[in-house]
């Protein structure tokens, strides 16, 4: 449920700006009896201890939606603040300085581009299903306990190019390589959805929720 401007117990809160799945997100934390939250003032994302920005379809549409819901500034806030935040697919992708995919500037968190994925024979776009995950930096919280082959489910035709390899959680191949996940401090970000992942997808929550 959401709340407002009333303290919340939620160990994690997730931006409802209006586009997400914040259902299968909030099942997710419910089967790991983790308490979650739906988030949609200015007043409960500044009160929230972890942030988690869903994010599905066109990268503009995302953006424009966060600022028409007045929540891209609590967002930015929250991040200087140095407070844990998990980007999920196209929510990754806002955290990026912009996207080929539109014309609107990302929320500049972490120094990466999104992408197109390249034209190549045999490769189809969208990248749909799943696949393998390496993780770059396996002792970071996040990938607490998670194996360096596990697989996770992706639907995205953009990938994102981090300006430094250190920005790199994890890596997947699709025709190339490509940052499955990224980070900068607190700020986090996975292109793959941990909602629809099953165990690895459980394992990874919890572990946002716990780190």
């Amino acid at each position: 449920m959401a709340h407002s401007g009333t303290e919340s117990n939620a160990e994690v809160s997730i931006v409802n700006y209006g586009i997400g799945n914040l259902g299968s997100i909030c099942n997710m934390f419910r089967k790991l009896r983790i308490a979650a939250d739906v988030v949609t003032s200015p007043e409960s994302v500044s009160q929230a201890k972890r942030l988690i920005v869903p994010g599905i379809g066109a990268f503009d549409a995302c953006m424009s939606a966060l600022e028409k819901s007045g929540l891209r500034g609590a967002v930015l806030e929250f991040a200087a603040a140095r407070r844990p935040m998990l980007g999920i697919c196209v929510g990754m992708q806002m955290l990026t300085l912009a996207s080929e995919e539109g014309d609107m500037p990302g929320l500049g968190l972490i120094r990466a581009h999104t992408r197109r994925f390249p034209n190549s024979e045999g490769l189809r776009i969208p990248h749909m299903g799943w696949n393998t995950v390496k993780w770059q930096k396996s002792d970071h919280p996040l990938a607490r306990d998670l194996s360096t082959d596990c697989r996770f489910y992706f639907v995205h035709s953009f990938r994102v190019i981090c300006e430094s390899s250190g920005n790199s959680l994890a890596s997947c191949t699709y025709g190339s390589d490509f940052s499955a996940a990224i980070v900068d401090g607190s700020i986090c970000g996975v292109q793959f959805h941990p909602e629809k992942s099953h165990r690895f997808g459980l394992k990874l929550l919890s572990n946002f929720a716990t780190s």
